[in-house]
C-alpha cells in the first residue's frame, strides 16, 4: 500500500460546512467511512470548504475514500439547505497525490494538521475539526458506545446505515466519533518518534499569510463564526434577513462590514455573500 495526500478542490463563491452540526456530520461520515475499507488514515483536516486527507492504501481505495465521504456529506447538507450538488466532483475536484518518501510524508501530515491557520487565524490545537488531537496521548472523551444504541438512533446520530454492531466505536460528548477511534495514531507518532518532533514540523513551515496577521495582532474570524453572527448584522444594519434582500449597494456597504470587523478577506467575503471573488 501507499501514501496518498487527498485533498477537494476549495469552493470559492460557497461554503459547504456552515455550523457545528454539519462539521459534527463530516466527523462522522470520515470515522465510518474509514472503517469500511481496508486502509489506514493517518491525518485529517475538515475545512469549511474542503476537506484534507493522509491515508495509506491502494489508489482505488483511497479514490473510493474520498468519493464516499463526499457522498454522504453532500446527500445530507442538500437535504438540509435544499440545494443539489453541494460537494459534487464536479464543482470540487479532487487531488489525490502519492506520497513518494518518508520526509514528505512528515511534511504532508503536517500540513494538513496546520491547514486550519489559513483559515481560522488561530491556534490549531484548539481547531476540533481535525486528527490532532488523537496523537501522543491524546485522549478519547466518550460519552457512550455506539453498540448500545439501537440501529434507528445510530441511523439519526450518524445520518447513515452503517452498521455500528460491528465495530467498538464509541460517541464523545460532542457528538462525534473521536479520531482516535479511526486514525492509526500509532503509525504517526512512530513516523515523527517523539512529540517535540511533531511540533517541530507543525511550526516550521507556517504560512505567510498566518504570520503577517499574527504580527499584525487581527484575530480572524472563522467562516462558521460569521455565519452564526450574519443574521444580525443584516438586521442591525438593513434591517432584512437574508442576503437575498439586499440592494447591490447594501452588498457592498456589508462586504465593507465584513472586512472591518472581522478582518475578512476576499475569499472568505466570496464564500460566505456566495459570490465570485472577482467581484469583489
Amino acid at each position: 500500500m501507499n501514501y496518498y495526500h487527498i485533498c477537494t478542490e476549495g469552493s470559492k463563491d460557497s461554503i459547504i460546512f456552515r455550523d457545528d452540526e454539519d462539521y459534527i456530520a463530516a466527523m462522522n461520515y470520515i470515522a465510518i467511512s474509514c472503517v469500511e475499507r481496508p486502509m489506514n488514515l493517518l491525518a485529517f483536516s475538515v475545512m469549511s470548504n474542503h476537506l484534507h486527507f493522509i491515508l495509506q492504501s491502494d489508489y482505488m481505495t483511497a479514490k473510493k475514500f474520498i468519493a464516499i465521504v463526499k457522498r454522504r456529506c453532500s446527500l445530507r447538507l442538500g437535504k438540509r439547505y435544499g440545494e443539489k450538488c453541494v460537494f459534487s466532483t464536479k464543482r470540487h475536484p479532487n487531488s489525490i497525490i502519492e506520497i513518494s518518501n518518508n520526509e514528505y510524508l512528515k511534511s504532508s501530515i503536517a500540513y494538513v494538521l496546520r491547514n486550519p491557520l489559513k483559515h481560522i487565524g488561530s491556534f490549531i490545537w484548539a481547531y476540533p475539526w481535525s486528527s490532532l488531537e488523537a496523537y501522543f496521548n491524546g485522549k478519547i472523551y466518550s460519552e457512550s458506545r455506539l453498540t448500545d444504541n439501537s440501529k434507528r438512533k445510530n441511523s439519526r446520530i450518524l445520518h447513515s446505515h452503517f452498521e455500528a454492531s460491528k465495530t467498538s466505536l464509541t460517541m464523545n460528548y460532542s457528538g462525534y466519533i473521536p479520531p482516535k477511534e479511526f486514525v492509526d495514531f500509532k503509525q504517526v507518532e512512530s513516523i515523527f518518534k517523539t512529540p517535540r518532533a511533531m511540533l517541530y514540523s507543525l511550526n516550521k513551515d507556517k504560512d505567510t499569510e498566518f504570520e503577517i496577521s499574527m504580527s499584525s495582532r487581527k484575530y480572524v474570524v472563522s467562516d462558521s463564526e460569521i455565519l452564526k453572527k450574519l443574521p444580525n448584522i443584516l438586521q442591525n444594519n438593513f434591517g432584512v434577513a437574508s442576503i437575498d434582500l439586499l440592494q447591490i449597494e447594501q452588498r457592498l456597504s456589508l462586504v465593507e462590514i465584513l472586512r472591518k470587523s472581522f478582518n475578512s478577506s476576499t475569499k472568505q467575503i466570496a464564500r460566505i455573500l456566495r459570490i465570485r471573488p472577482e467581484i469583489l
